[in-house]
C-alpha cells in the first residue's frame, strides 16, 4: 500500500474533500485485502499482554472485536469486545495476527484503522487502551473518539 505524501491543509476540510479522503481510503484497503495484506494494523505489547490476561479471566479467546461507530465528541468512536473461543470471522471481517492476538475487523471499520497502533496505558491520570491512528484528522481531548 503505497504511502500517502500529502500535508494536511490548515484549514478544516470541506465534505468533499473528506469524501475523497475516505474513497482513498477504501480504494486502499481493497487493494490491501485483495494482496492478502492486513489492515496494517499493529496490537503493543502491553496492549496484547492485557488482552490475553482478561480473556484468561473470562474463558474467552485471546482475541478481540474491533469496532467504529458512530458517536463521541469528535464523531467516531472506538468499541473492542472480548471474542468467545472458536468464533469464526464473517465473510465481510478481515482478521489480523499481532502479538499473539487477533483481531477481527468489519471491512469499513478497517478503512479508518488502517496503519493503527492499540497500546494499553496505565497511569495517574488514565487506564485503557489508546489507539494511535495516522487516519485520524482530529480527535476528543480524552483519545476515545476521532474524525476523518
Amino acid at each position: 500500500m503505497a504511502e500517502s505524501t500529502a500535508q494536511a491543509p490548515d484549514r478544516p476540510l470541506t465534505l468533499e474533500e473528506k469524501k475523497a479522503a475516505a474513497r482513498e481510503r477504501a480504494r486502499a484497503a481493497r487493494e490491501a485485502q485483495q494482496q492478502g495484506a492486513g489492515a496494517g494494523l499493529e496490537v503493543t505489547d502491553a496492549a496484547a499482554a492485557y488482552i490475553r490476561d482478561c480473556a484468561d479471566r473470562e474463558g474467552m479467546a485471546h482475541a478481540v472485536r474491533l469496532r467504529i461507530h458512530a458517536g463521541g465528541c469528535s464523531g467516531l468512536e472506538y468499541s473492542i469486545d472480548l471474542v468467545p473461543e472458536g468464533t469464526v470471522a464473517d465473510p465481510s471481517e478481515r482478521v489480523i495476527e499481532s502479538n499473539g492476538v487477533t483481531v477481527f475487523l468489519d471491512l469499513k471499520s478497517a478503512i479508518y484503522v488502517s496503519g493503527s497502533i492499540i497500546d494499553y496505558t496505565t497511569s495517574l491520570m488514565r487506564r485503557g487502551f489508546v489507539i494511535k491512528n495516522p487516519n485520524a484528522t482530529s480527535t476528543c481531548s480524552c483519545g476515545d473518539s476521532f474524525g476523518v
